[in-house]
């Protein structure tokens, strides 16, 4: 349990996709052990809490590569409202505002720099050559708040990352890499102020950063994305409209690479 876009199942997305901050920094699923709980519920000082010990590999190797384990952990205040699902857009009208904010930590050491979600989960960030067993320290936080209230839903995440390849001599150009992201995204069903608007339409809208080296300039890549969505029923029977536009900015070349794309997506489940 780490972060709120990667937890939340795809079928709950509030857009077609995850953003771009999720492909870097998300630890995905692991095999391993994890304690949860709720602490003080209904109090303003309610808690939620996770920790967990995995092998660090993702979820498609059965042993781990070195005698060295990936430890994680969440700790959220359930600050109005209580805790809520981990399930985007207001579908459920909140009444009353309900706010959590969230803190997370993890550190592995593997052959890993990131994860997907695939029988061979471990892969590699983009311009990491493929690590050796136990090559690669990661270090990782993340701060999130998430608020929904009569219709309205606003979601953050902010993330942080560092690479260490512990096979270069300490001090050794390259051994260290920072890496920092983030996303805002908000929703809204407006026909709790224009009764002509149906009442299952939403509209949202996001932005999301990757800074793939903070000591690199002019190499961050930059998400612009709005979706409108009809729910029939609710997440299980929804139709998506998304239109995203992508920037890349190459350090090397002191240019920027732009992208637009469209997805038109009908989302049954049952």
């Amino acid at each position: 349990m780490y972060n709120d876009e990667r937890v939340t199942s795809s079928g709950n997305q509030q857009f077609v996709n995850r953003s771009i901050v999720n492909d870097i920094f998300t630890v995905d699923r692991q095999q391993g052990v994890q304690i949860f709980g709720n602490l003080f519920p209904g109090s303003w000082h309610d808690i939620s809490y996770y920790a967990g010990v995995y092998t660090g590999l993702g979820v498609g190797e059965r042993n781990n590569d070195d005698n060295n384990m990936m430890y994680s952990g969440r700790l959220q205040w359930n600050a109005l409202g209580g805790e809520m699902p981990f399930s985007q857009s207001d579908l459920e009208y909140h009444e009353n505002p309900a706010l959590n904010f969230a803190f997370a930590a993890a550190t592995n050491r593997s052959r890993c720099t990131a994860f997907e979600t695939d029988n061979r989960s471990c892969r590699v960030l983009p311009g990491y050559s493929v690590g050796e067993d136990g090559q690669y320290r990661i270090n990782q936080m993340m701060e999130e708040a998430r608020f929904k209230w009569q219709g309205l839903s606003i979601q953050h995440e902010m993330h942080w990352k560092e690479v260490i390849d512990t096979f270069q001599a300490k001090g050794a150009g390259g051994r260290e890499t920072n890496l920092m992201g983030g996303l805002i995204q908000a929703g809204y069903f407006p026909h709790y102020i224009l009764a002509i608007v149906p009442k299952n339409l939403e509209f949202a809208g996001r932005y999301a950063f990757v800074d793939p080296n903070v000591d690199v300039d002019n190499d961050r890549q930059q998400e612009f994305s709005g979706v409108m969505t009809y729910f029939f029923n609710g997440h299980n029977n929804k139709v998506n409209f998304q239109v995203s536009h992508l920037i890349v900015e190459e350090p090397r070349q002191g240019i920027s690479q732009s992208d637009q794309r469209f997805w038109l997506q009908w989302d049954l489940s049952f």
